[in-house]
């Protein structure tokens, strides 16, 4: 794997985890207004499952995005922050911290 092969892997990536970031719309009522009606009322009556399901062990990840997590975790936390500021994040990298991204890749593709 070359590193512009990675480089476009990683971008895959952080689209697959800032999608899973993003909010999943709001409910009109909060949840802790949900509970304080069924317990004044007796009545479960509303279908809002969708406000006690999101757990993360519940959430489908691909095997390819499990593997490049499992190379990161290796990495410095230093390099791991550096990777989640450009991939997920998308934010401007200075010269530091684009210097930490090349170490990062090639730590990464010396495992993967």
């Amino acid at each position: 794997m070359t590193v512009k092969e990675l480089h476009k892997l990683m971008i895959d990536w952080g689209k697959f985890w800032a999608s899973k970031e993003g909010l999943q719309g709001y409910a009109r009522a909060s949840v802790t207004e949900r509970c304080c009606q069924v317990l004044r009322t007796g009545i479960w009556a509303s279908s809002d499952k969708h406000l006690f399901s999101h757990h993360a062990d519940q959430m489908y990840v691909p095997d390819w995005i499990a593997k490049l997590d499992s190379c990161m975790a290796e990495l410095p936390p230093a390099q791991r922050r550096v990777i989640n500021r450009r991939y997920i994040k998308a934010v401007r990298l200075n010269n530091t911290e684009r210097i930490a991204l090349w170490h990062a890749q090639t730590a990464i593709l010396s495992v993967y």
